[in-house]
């Protein structure tokens, strides 16, 4: 059973999670462009209604505050429009500059709601602009979950007030418009989450692709290519009938240990001049430690096997001043032609795979 103090943590960490500063720049820029569709749709949508209003039910415009608070939620949002807009297209400044627009925005739109719905119940009709607002807004917009249980808790308190001040309430199921400004808070907390631990992913991926990137393609003891080159190799090998070799050096290792590592990448350098000199010189990697992949591309089988003999007996010359004993390997090799990066991996195992039956 989970303690107090972990109960605690979880909560605290439900209500403000740890956000990377990257990822909230993704928000951020969200939001911005959350703010600039909706304030665009908001303003387009009040200017038909009132253009309507003056060609269809001009008796509605006579009453007080109708004009006025139509005004209102039309040059808000226009004016909310044309700032994050220039924020979404503003280079010089990071998103997080624009941050409260979304803040500001829900604020002052939701007062016009508030306006409008309370017209509406005094009225004996529905109260569907606020809610509807409250839905929109939450269903657009990002807001870190303290924000989010402070404005929405907030427009609910302040809405019922106003009518529990009109005439105590008395058409409002408390009990019902409680339950609803719970689910509201409920549900942006989770599209904040779900939506950080998204953008979180996301980068998680780009940081990996960066690594990647930076990783040497190079083998300096060598002058070869390594394994990583593959990945920038691979189109070259796609569709194409390739003879895959892998090469491992026997007891490389105890070479090492007894003749000291400048010997042994002397014998690793040989070998790289060998490998490029009879084999390939730009398909041919050190894949490991004491380790090398040969692809030998669009080449008959015959011919592959034929350069590979005459590769082996130029091995049987291979000597090093320091080492006074032969340098002995095993390999083996595979065929096919890889449609994917899956496929050439295969075919590299299983020319592995031979490599380790020849050796057993």
């Amino acid at each position: 059973m989970a303690t107090f103090s972990e109960i605690k943590k979880n909560v605290l960490n439900y209500i403000n999670p740890y956000i990377h500063p990257s990822i909230k720049e993704g928000l951020y820029r969200i939001n911005l462009k959350s703010t600039r569709d909706i304030s665009f749709a908001f303003t387009i949508m009040e200017l038909l209604a009132l253009i309507s209003y003056f060609i269809f039910f001009r008796d509605v415009l006579s009453e007080p505050g109708v004009i006025p608070n139509a005004l209102y939620s039309i040059g808000v949002s226009a004016i909310t429009f044309l700032i994050s807009n220039y924020g979404l297209k503003d280079s010089k400044h990071p998103f997080s500059t624009y941050r409260h627009i979304s803040i500001i925005y829900y604020i002052l739109i939701i007062i016009f709601g508030i306006a409008t719905s309370f017209y509406h119940y005094a009225n004996g009709n529905q109260m569907f602009v606020f809610f509807a607002i409250v839905f929109c807004l939450v269903n657009f917009f990002l807001l870190p979950p303290i924000t989010s249980f402070i404005l929405i808790f907030g427009s609910y308190i302040v809405f019922y007030l106003i009518l529990y001040a009109y005439d105590g309430a008395i058409r409002i199921n408390l009990f019902n418009y409680s339950l609803l400004a719970i689910l509201t808070v409920i549900g942006a907390f989770n599209k904040y989450r779900m939506q950080a631990t998204e953008l979180e992913r996301i980068h998680r991926i780009e940081t990996m692709n960066d690594m990647l990137q930076n990783v040497p393609v190079h083998d300096n003891v060598t002058d070869m290519k390594n394994r990583y080159a593959l990945r920038d190799d691979f189109d070259s090998y796609q569709n194409h009938h390739i003879i895959v070799v892998m090469l491992d050096l026997d007891e490389f290792s105890k070479v090492n240990e007894e003749y000291g590592l400048d010997a042994g990448n002397a014998i690793l350098n040989q070998v790289g001049k060998y490998i490029k000199t009879h084999l390939t010189d730009s398909h041919s990697y050190r894949y490991g430690s004491d380790s090398f992949l040969i692809i030998l591309q669009d080449m008959e089988l015959s011919d592959a096997l034929q350069r590979l003999s005459i590769w082996e007996r130029s091995m049987a010359t291979l000597s090093i001043p320091e080492i006074d004993k032969p340098i002995h390997y095993t390999s083996g090799y595979s065929h096919g032609t890889p449609r994917d990066e899956d496929e050439l991996r295969m075919l590299i195992e299983a020319a592995d795979r031979k490599r380790r039956d020849y050796s057993s």
